[in-house]
């Protein structure tokens, strides 16, 4: 089913992290993860600049079509090749409309909602944590943390998140009452949170939020995905409480 199919990155970037998780709740078992030499910056050279010109990872190769974006990818992967899971811990395969685009006007806007929620408050916030704690160690040279920035975005995140735990309290996912690409996209940087840095109490303090990350981190798409995360972030998490 999924013949051809290539995505260029590295499994530990939450970004990249996303467009596999969609591609495993897919059931897309034959796609290739190609490797990057991010140390080498081979991300900033040809040819990988003629399948992304903005030197960014993930890019994504199915035949013909080369696409950067991993919201769009995502988009892509799940209209193409399954837009309900193939595996859930809860559920027939099939019961989850992962893009809620079948659904009323009303449900779909409502996922629209908290995608962007996603892309413009959360993982904003989220990310500059994620980069100075724990992307900053893997990177030969990559500096040292700038507690400053963590400060201001920890507590930028934590008025995200406290938002969310009042969605949260009243349902069990974001758009609704079943999982979809609105929680998936959250996967990659909440992964690299709770598991990496000393902040994931932002998370498991809040009864709501994480109850919904230990529904999605359950799953075993997650758990496959992280298993690959793994491979290059085991140095780095946190030691068990």
């Amino acid at each position: 089913m999924g013949g051809g199919v290539k995505v260029y990155g590295v499994a530990a970037s939450p970004f990249v992290a996303t467009v596999l998780l969609c591609l495993e709740e897919a059931g897309v078992e034959d796609y290739e993860l190609v490797g990057v030499d991010m140390a080498a910056r081979e991300q900033r050279t040809q040819p990988y600049l003629s399948r992304n010109p903005f030197g960014k990872i993930p890019t994504f190769v199915d035949g013909e079509l080369t696409l950067f974006e991993s919201r769009a990818i995502s988009r892509y992967v799940l209209r193409k090749y399954g837009r309900t899971s193939a595996s859930s811990p809860t559920t027939a395969a099939g019961e989850e409309d992962l893009l809620r685009e079948p659904s009323t006007l009303e449900e779909s806007a409502v996922a629209d909602v908290w995608t962007e929620v996603e892309a413009h408050r959360y993982t904003p916030a989220i990310s500059h944590i994620v980069r100075e704690c724990a992307i900053k160690r893997l990177i030969p040279g990559g500096g040292e943390r700038d507690q400053a920035v963590v400060d201001e975005n920890v507590a930028k995140l934590g008025e995200v998140l406290d938002v969310y735990e009042q969605r949260l309290s009243r349902s069990p996912y974001l758009a609704g009452d079943s999982v979809g690409l609105a929680d998936l996209a959250h996967f990659g940087f909440t992964y690299c949170l709770v598991e990496c840095t000393e902040y994931g109490a932002l998370v498991e303090s809040r009864p709501g939020v994480r109850a919904w990350w230990g529904r999605i981190s359950a799953r075993p798409a997650a758990k496959k995905v992280a298993a690959m995360m793994n491979l290059v972030l085991n140095p780095l998490k946190m030691p068990s409480a």
